[in-house]
């Protein structure tokens, strides 16, 4: 079985931690804490499942930049099943919430631009000034945050 890991594996977790940041005291940059929290996680269970198998085929690999996935991915004929459902249900989660993250950044683009448009990007700033100014935004914009809230509230 082919495992799809090139979005997790090119996405990188300090993407995500760019755009949402997790330095906002504020209720609305709890949402992006709670997103890369939720992340890594995910990604530590990974880990976990994954354990063995990168000790044995990746241990030479120098972490970071996706070079452990992508070791994985080179020896996916010989990596334990739970190692391959993890990786499977890793890659998922990520390219959710990447979906969802760029959904969210393209339908709010007038309001990102405008009404935030003088907010300084990083630790979670934007997506608080979005979170604060919901209620003037477009619909889009709107139906985009309501849906990256309920990724920071599912399960």
């Amino acid at each position: 079985m082919k495992i799809k890991m090139q979005p997790l594996a090119a996405l990188g977790f300090a993407v995500i931690y760019s755009i949402l940041g997790s330095g906002s005291a504020t209720a609305e940059g709890e949402i992006g804490k709670t997103i890369v929290e939720k992340l890594t996680a995910k990604v530590a269970q990974l880990q976990g499942a994954c354990g063995r198998d990168i000790k044995q085929y990746c241990k030479t690999v120098t972490p970071g930049e996706g070079r452990v996935i992508y070791c994985l991915q080179a020896h996916e004929d010989k990596i334990s099943p739970k190692c391959t459902y993890e990786l499977e249900e890793t890659a998922s989660t990520v390219q959710i919430a990447a979906d969802t993250l760029k959904e969210a950044v393209i339908a709010c683009k007038s309001e990102i631009n405008g009404i935030c448009g003088k907010t300084v990007p990083g630790q979670g700033r934007i997506a608080a000034c979005l979170m604060t100014n919901k209620s003037t935004a477009s619909k889009d914009c709107v139906d985009a945050i309501q849906r990256v809230e309920a990724l920071a509230a599912a399960k």
